[in-house]
């Protein structure tokens, strides 16, 4: 039998070469393997494959054996799944996973750790892009605040090798590997989910910015409030113990002028972070920040995604009980229908460029005398995009992360959909019953007024060859992926729907989520991602309707 690899010997790609290069997707899977044949408390769990054919794996952390979600639910274990390298390029979360999963297995690291927590972790989920390395990739610009710091040897690609941006992907899951982690998620339901990214931007003076799930912060405002306390309580911890500065994510308002606002991204579901937060779960946004340097990126991914872990098990109590209060929140809404409990389905803000065509802005704005202190340099640093500034300088700017939706719909008791739809609804997880003759039901329905189209950026890109370097987002890649855009007017009737037809309740986890999927004016809804165009004609009724409670007829008034 061969013996067990030193820890010393055992290192990821970055380790060995001193941080000249990163993990191939094969080092990747060799690692995870030579771990779990050294320890009894990890596991490999395959959960798909990616366009190309490789495993997608992921890499389970625990104490008695409990290395499936049933186990863990059985053994009240907090669920917290960590995810990296989604855009192939930003490495340092893979490579931080892999040591970290190493230090929690093999060292007492993880020992009052392992026995309150299941770490589900997802060192390489898009190892297509991680593996078409090129020395260009990313490559630092800074005139045009984009790239990074790269290792000499280069790093993937931001898209799959079929041409797919992961992190655009989560409301039309088009990629089988938004799909298969899709349905990992949903088995395990993790209380905290972690998403490990690098950002360039804005010049300021953080190691890593982090974020929370925006959008119908008012609905979900318990769970968004613990997910915000949770957040703020880590970065604290993080500076104390391990002296990283970080921040909340964002940019300056207008380039160049730290006096001008701090602004977060948009809140469009399509984002991971976004999507999760409509389930009513916790979840964590952690971007590294791309101008410093490699090994300095991976330290404080590493320190950030270990000190939320010591969190989820210190506060396990209180994680559970946010995301108990929400889903349940979730299903009694679609249970016990209010009209006056609103879901934003629309946080976009349309304009017509110089040819006319339609666009759209996804402000954030400013609550109260909400305030970011931001950690930067001097203005002429600033102006001139020189990293590091000259002198260091902080700012006190307002801070734009509050959204207010363009279009508010109430959670009805259930929708009638399209049979052809059945396989969306499934990849979501959503729960639905096939009418088995053909039934009335009292409907509000939308007639469709005015149909369009927009372009989707930075959604889907044509991918070169392996080792050709992929198109930086300041020059534009040609478009891909284009959405349709409706202009509705509501109706209320009472018709029949064919045997065959779905009806798709919405006291379930997913009640939140299945409105913004399937209201005709959403940014972010099936229609809007072209799933139902062939159905789609002015004049006639959206195809998708909103069941209304039956009531009696008013008693005539003696």
């Amino acid at each position: 039998m061969r013996a067990p690899m030193p820890i010393s010997q055992l290192r990821t790609r970055a380790e060995a070469t001193d941080y000249q290069e990163t993990s191939r997707s094969a080092d990747v899977v060799a690692f995870v393997d030579a771990l779990c044949g050294q320890t009894k408390l990890a596991k490999r769990v395959d959960f798909g494959q990616s366009g190309e054919g490789q495993p997608l794996v992921s890499l389970i952390l625990s104490d008695r054996q409990c290395f499936t979600p049933e186990l863990a639910r059985k053994q009240k274990k907090l669920i917290v799944m960590v995810e990296a390298n989604i855009h192939s390029g930003e490495v340092e979360g893979k490579e931080a996973l892999q040591a970290l999963a190493r230090e929690l297995t093999l060292t007492s690291l993880g020992k009052k750790l392992l026995d309150r927590l299941c770490l589900v972790f997802v060192p390489n989920f898009n190892p297509d892009g991680n593996d078409r390395i090129s020395k260009g990739n990313r490559a630092l610009d800074l005139k045009n605040l984009e790239g990074q710091v790269n290792p000499p040897g280069g790093v993937g690609t931001r898209y799959t090798g079929e041409g797919w941006n992961l992190n655009r992907d989560n409301m039309k899951q088009e990629a089988p590997e938004t799909r298969a982690l899709a349905k990992l998620y949903q088995a395990w339901w993790p209380h905290l989910f972690v998403d490990c990214h690098t950002t360039d931007g804005s010049i300021h003076g953080f190691d890593l910015t982090f974020d929370i799930p925006h959008g119908n912060a008012t609905l979900m405002h318990t769970s968004r409030g613990y997910n915000r306390e949770l957040a703020e309580r880590v970065s604290a911890a993080v500076k104390k113990k391990h002296g990283f500065d970080s921040f909340w994510y964002g940019n300056f308002r207008k380039e160049g002028d730290p006096r001008s606002g701090w602004h977060t991204y948009p809140a469009l579901p399509r984002f991971g972070s976004h999507y999760r937060g409509l389930l009513g779960r916790l979840d964590v946004l952690l971007e590294t920040y791309s101008y410093i340097d490699f090994p300095r990126r991976v330290a404080v991914i590493r320190a950030w995604v270990l000190e939320l872990i010591r969190d989820a098990a210190r506060y396990a109590k209180a994680y559970r009980a946010a995301t108990d209060f929400e889903e349940a929140a979730i299903i009694a809404r679609g249970k016990t229908p209010d009209v006056q409990d609103l879901v934003g389905i629309n946080y976009g803000v349309a304009q017509r460029d110089a040819e006319g065509a339609l666009v759209f802005d996804y402000p954030a704005y400013v609550l109260g005398d909400d305030t970011a202190v931001i950690h930067s340099f001097d203005e002429a640093s600033i102006e001139g995009r020189r990293y590091p500034g000259k002198r260091r300088k902080v700012y006190k700017t307002p801070h734009y992360r509050t959204f207010v939706p363009t279009q508010s719909v109430s959670t009805p008791s259930a929708y009638l959909v399209p049979a052809s739809l059945a396989s969306r609804l499934e990849g979501h997880g959503v729960r639905f019953e096939k009418l088995a003759q053909a039934q009335r039901f009292q409907v509000d329905s939308y007639r469709i007024a005015r149909r369009e189209q927009t372009f989707s950026p930075d959604v889907a890109a044509n991918v070169p060859p392996p080792g050709q370097d992929e198109v930086p987002l300041s020059q534009k890649p040609k478009p891909v992926r284009f959405e349709t855009i409706l202009t509705v007017a509501p109706e209320r009737s009472e018709r029949e729907f064919p045997a065959g037809t779905l009806k798709v309740p919405t006291d379930q986890r997913t009640g939140t989520l299945i409105t913004y999927l399937l209201e005709p004016h959403s940014d972010d809804g099936l229609c809007r991602w072209q799933f139902l165009d062939d159905s789609l004609t002015v004049g006639e009724l959206y195809p998708i309707h909103r069941v209304v409670e039956s009531t009696r007829a008013p008693l005539k008034v003696e």
